[in-house]
């Protein structure tokens, strides 16, 4: 029977998943019914996909206070209630939607959550409200039992989430001529989640990171994908007269991962593609590594560098050994690729039969 199915969208992680998973449920026949809100990393991204994807922008992000965010998700539950009561979904699907779920479980619709972030916080509310709850095989029950899954609802995919929108993926050199970039030429620096208008201790430290790290490159040029204009303006006033490319905006970034020399992050999606498109990645992820990205690690496909000063004594070498690191990592990402399934068959073989 066709379904009408919500996928309501909060960051561009999901929108790569949620699309994609839309594009096959259309395929089969279903009726995707696709929510976001107003959100800097998430606008120009939807207004690119606009002609392709109908999605209704309801409420907004918080900022970065509790306060904020806890009030914009009040707001945002009573607006999305008003528009799905119209459209009746027949079952739900978000990656950690808070209203979604408590929209979902008050109108008796199925909530499924799909996540490899059993340690993020809104999960605590999400994970007990879900029907099933899908996520790679590396992450054991345990983890999503603390966070409040019951255990009978969790399911495992053989898959990390990127798989979700790689598996079709061809690289394009369109963005690179756009900002004019050369193959193999730049090194891609992810920020991570931190810096707001004011600097902190651990900022001051990144920011230095960067300033040195921009000076030691032999010729490569150093891209920088901020996630916030904050972010930004601090390190375009830091690294004036540098052979530096600051993005303050949103991007599709795959193929700019794809076409850099090395890549490194500060968060966790990003540095997933990295690895699965097989370009040597480093992760300075600031915080416990989530399960996903240790298991990279041990893979070999991802160096980790807690000590930002160990990785800047180490670069020299790096930059030294970077294409047979190139070689090694896409032979060690197309044997990872032959281990896993296509996650999107088993989500919807679970679900929809």
């Amino acid at each position: 029977m066709d379904m009408r199915i919500w996928l309501d969208i909060l960051s561009p992680k999901q929108l790569f998943l949620f699309t994609s998973l839309a594009k096959t449920l259309k395929e089969l026949g279903h009726e995707p019914i696709m929510t976001s809100r107003h959100y800097i990393q998430l606008d120009d991204l939807l207004e690119k996909l606009s002609r392709d994807w109908d999605i209704v922008k309801i409420g907004s992000w918080g900022g970065g206070t509790l306060e904020g965010k806890l009030r914009a998700s009040i707001d945002r539950v009573g607006r999305l209630l008003d528009y799905i009561i119209e459209l009746k979904p027949d079952i739900t699907f978000s990656s950690g939607s808070v209203e979604a779920s408590r929209i979902s479980y008050g109108l008796g619709i199925p909530h499924i959550l799909i996540s490899d972030t059993p340690h993020s916080p809104v999960n605590r509310l999400v994970a007990p409200l879900s029907e099933k709850v899908f996520t790679p095989w590396i992450i054991s029950d345990d983890e999503w039992i603390e966070a409040g899954a019951h255990p009978k609802s969790i399911r495992h995919y053989k898959a990390l989430d990127p798989c979700f929108w790689l598996k079709d993926f061809k690289p394009s050199r369109k963005q690179l001529r756009e900002l004019g970039l050369e193959e193999r030429k730049y090194v891609l620096l992810r920020m991570p989640e931190t810096m707001a208008s004011y600097l902190r201790m651990s900022d001051e430290r990144l920011l230095n990171f960067v300033k040195s790290l921009a000076k030691i490159l032999r010729g490569l040029r150093l891209v920088i994908l901020c996630r916030y204009r904050e972010q930004s303006m601090i390190i375009q006033r830091s690294l004036k007269g540098e052979d530096v490319l600051v993005i303050d905006k949103p991007i599709f970034g795959q193929s700019l991962i794809y076409y850099s020399s090395i890549f490194i992050g500060g968060g966790g999606t990003m540095t997933q593609e990295a690895a699965l498109l097989g370009v040597p990645a480093i992760s300075i992820y600031p915080k416990k590594l989530p399960t996903v990205i240790r298991f990279l690690v041990e893979k070999g496909l991802i160096l980790y560098y807690r000590d930002l000063e160990r990785l800047l004594r180490d670069f020299g070498r790096i930059l030294k050994e970077r294409d047979a690191m190139k070689e090694e990592c896409k032979v060690k990402a197309e044997n990872l690729w032959k281990t896993m399934e296509d996650p999107k068959k088993r989500v919807i073989g679970e679900v929809f039969t």
